[in-house]
C-alpha cells in the first residue's frame, strides 16, 4: 500500500473537520429542540432558527459524497 501524499493528507483533514462542524451544528439544533419541547414551546423560536439555518449552512459546505448526511435539515 502506497503512502499518501500530502495533498491526500490535507483533503482527509479538511473533510474531517468539515464532518465535525456539521455535526456539532446538528448536534446543536437537536439538543435545542430537546430542551424546547421539554419547555412545551411548539412553534420555532428565533434560536431554533437560528441553530437550523447553521446546520444547513455547516452541511452545504460538507464535500459532495457527504451531502446525504444534511438531508432532512
Amino acid at each position: 500500500m502506497s503512502r499518501p501524499s500530502k495533498k491526500d493528507i490535507q483533503e482527509y483533514v479538511e473533510e474531517n473537520r468539515l464532518l465535525a462542524a456539521f455535526h456539532r451544528a446538528e448536534a446543536a439544533l437537536h439538543d435545542n429542540t430537546a430542551r424546547e419541547a421539554a419547555a412545551g414551546i411548539t412553534h420555532e423560536t428565533e434560536e431554533y432558527l437560528r441553530l437550523n439555518q447553521a446546520a444547513i449552512e455547516a452541511g452545504r459546505r460538507l464535500p459532495k459524497r457527504f451531502r446525504h448526511l444534511a438531508e432532512g435539515v
